[in-house]
Order: structure tokens, then sequence, then C-alpha cells
């Protein structure tokens, strides 16, 4: 576990739209690798927040705060699994407020595994505002990857089932209510469907919620899906993101889901079914319609959204492609993609591993950095201070 929303993560090891915007004059223009030129520009990028604990997704909240999902540090309950070879469990996930002021936790207390020392946890790892002050929070993994009983306490295995893969609505009060199941969901989908990625099928891990328009939408890294999830929870795979031919993988492991000013759902991915640089696409979906590729030639997509100037901005998780040797360049980027398809590089040099990301109301871009970090740090050189949210404009 030293990576977020990789296909094949598992938590816990147990052994075993309508068509709004087709043809509009707000369409945006599809940019891709050929002929979109990167240009360098150098931008503030200012820490908000540090010694967070594995921070992911990211989510405007009123009066200009943002809303967190902060994985946690795991725990003191080790098993063995895991792609660091041991999963430490704990419930020290939680979803927080991020203001001027500093970071409340909102929902503490909530399900977190994590590699040795506390890196790359996976628990609460994305939220989207709601209406009347609410928002929602998203857990990774399903509960199929929990060990049995007798494994690891009853308690911390209650919270795995009541949690992991779930889809939740956090009130004004800060009460939390499940929506749906929809790792379980996607999970079950993508047994039905194991033809779709024969070595990896079936698994899901929802990386990314996304409310719009009164619906819920969920990119699931592990069923390499976007689902759509109806008031009564249940969840409707919408669009799923073949590899081309010859990958090294057979997963595109979509990460993250945003609206765009056409109104359709754009969808970034982590590999594209490689793990070397330049591999990753970005989606158009429209529900009722094949999705279609709208943009290429990213690496390693981990948040994405759009802007206020109307860009698409996309967080590269590592620059020079998914490489968990510790010897590898933990550098990562935010590129931002103009209406005409020009880009832009905006946290070149300044940003490692980074992850989710928000369009703040002040014009900038807030993102999520050192996304595996604990609060301690990775070590005395690279994100010292822990996770941060930083703010570049």
């Amino acid at each position: 576990m030293s990576k977020p929303a990789v296909h094949n993560r598992r938590l816990i090891v147990t052994g075993g739209v309508t068509a709004l915007g087709l043809a509009t004059a707000l369409a945006l223009a599809a940019p891709s690798a050929a002929g979109a030129q990167a240009h360098g520009q150098h931008k503030k990028v200012t820490v908000i927040a540090d010694h967070l604990s594995n921070p992911r997704g990211l989510a405007p909240a009123p009066g200009g705060g943002l809303y967190l999902a902060e994985a946690g540090r795991g725990g003191q309950v080790c098993v063995a699994g895991g792609e660091q070879g041991t999963t430490c469990l704990g419930k020290t996930g939680s979803f927080d407020l991020v203001t001027k002021h500093g970071v409340k936790r909102i929902v503490t207390g909530l399900i977190s595994g994590s590699g040795e020392g506390g890196v790359a946890a996976e628990g609460p790892v994305s939220v989207s505002r709601g209406p009347d002050g609410t928002f929602y929070g998203q857990f990774a993994g399903n509960t199929h990857i929990v060990p049995p009983k007798g494994a690891i306490p009853a308690k911390l295995r209650a919270a795995a089932l009541a949690e992991l893969g779930r889809l939740v609505r956090v009130s004004p009060h800060h009460s939390i209510k499940v929506v749906s199941n929809v790792g379980d969901q996607d999970w079950a989908w993508t047994d039905s469907h194991r033809k779709l990625a024969l070595t990896s099928f079936p698994d899901s891990n929802p990386n990314a919620v996304l409310y719009s328009h009164g619906r819920w939408y969920v990119a699931d890294a592990g069923a390499n899906a976007l689902a759509e999830v109806h008031r009564n929870g249940v969840a409707k795979v919408i669009a799923f993101f073949p590899v081309p031919k010859g990958s090294q993988s057979d997963s595109s492991v979509p990460t993250c889901v945003a609206r765009g000013p056409d109104g359709a759902l754009y969808v970034g991915e982590l590999l594209g079914g490689f793990y070397s640089p330049g591999h990753a696409r970005v989606w158009r979906v429209v529900p009722g319609h094949a999705p279609k590729v709208w943009a290429t030639g990213l690496t390693t997509v981990q948040g994405c959204g759009f802007g206020r100037d109307g860009a698409f901005y996309a967080t590269e998780y590592q620059v020079g492609g998914l490489n968990e040797d510790p010897a590898a360049s933990p550098a990562g980027d935010v590129v931002r993609i103009d209406r005409h398809g020009h880009r832009t590089h905006l946290g070149a040099g300044k940003l490692f591993y980074p992850s989710g990301f928000a369009a703040g109301s002040d014009g900038a871009i807030y993102v999520s950095n050192c996304s595996i970090a604990p609060a301690a740090g990775l070590g005395p050189q690279l994100c010292k201070t822990g996770g941060q949210v930083v703010r570049i404009g």
C-alpha cells in the first residue's frame, strides 16, 4: 500500500446526466497530447494545512473553506497482506473542514488501513458538497476484503464492514448516514463481468464521489467504471473504461469525476493500462452514450475538476509514471488544460504525491499534497510536515 487508487489494492487482505451539451456552444475543445503544447507558468504554492494523515479528496465548503477526506494513519492491529506486505488497521480516518482558522475534524474514528508507520492509508478518500449544509463522503474498498471473524478485534471488524465502500451523508450537525454500499455493488458488477478484466476482476475500490444535479457519481478505481447512485442506494454502472490493446495492465483505474461547463461528466484515470508516463486519459461521459476519450498524454491522474476560469485541471501523482521503487521520484504536478487545449504545468518541482483537487471561490486551486504521508511525514527530506493542503495561485 504505497499509492492511492491502484486497481488491485486491498485495504484488508482476506486470503482468499442527460444528453445536455452534446452539441452546445459550451462544449469544450477536445485536447490531445499531439498539438497541445505544454507551457510552464510560475504560480505561488502556499501550504494552508499540514501535519495531516494521508489527505485525499477535497471539495469547496460554504464560507470559502474546504471539506477534506483524511484517510488516517492505520492503527496498531496489523495483519499480513496489502501491497507493502502488512496492513495495519485502526479507526483514525476522518472527514474534516479546512479554513483559515485551521483544521476541524468533523467526523472522526473512521476505518483506516495503512502500511506500517501509517504510510499510504486507505479509508475516507473523497468528499463532495451537498445541499443545505450537508456534504457526502466516500470510503475506499469493499467488504469482501475484510478478514473473517477472529482475525482482528470484533469492534474493528464491525467498523470495516460498516464503512468500507460506503457512500455517506454528513449532516450540518455532523451526524453520518449511509447512502449506498456502492463498493460492494460495484464488486458484484465486476464479478459478473470478469471478461472485461481477466486478471483483476472481481474488484472494487471507489476513489471519488461527485454530487451534482441531485445525483451521486462514483469513480471506481478497482471496477474501472463510473457508477451513478440512485436515491434508493442502488448503484448502476453507466460507463466502463477499457484499456488499449497491448497494455501492460488490464485496468484504466479511474480516479476522479467532475461536471464540466457543458454538463457532461469528465473522468480522469491513473494508468490507462500503462505504468509509464503519458498514458493516462480523461474521458467525457454523457449518461446513455458511450464514453469518449477527451484528453490524452497525461500521467497518473489522481484528482481533477474545472476552475472558475472554465479550464480543466488534473493532479498528476507521479510525473515519472507510477513506480513503487523507493528510489523513484515522488514529484507530482497539476496540469491545466484550457478551452483551446493548451496545457500549463502549475506545480512542477513543488508537489509530491499530490491527490485531491478543488477549485476555490477565490480563483485559486487547492490540492492535497504528500497524500500518502502520515502526520509525522515520510522522512527528514520528504513531506517532513506530513500530509498537506496547498493553495496554488
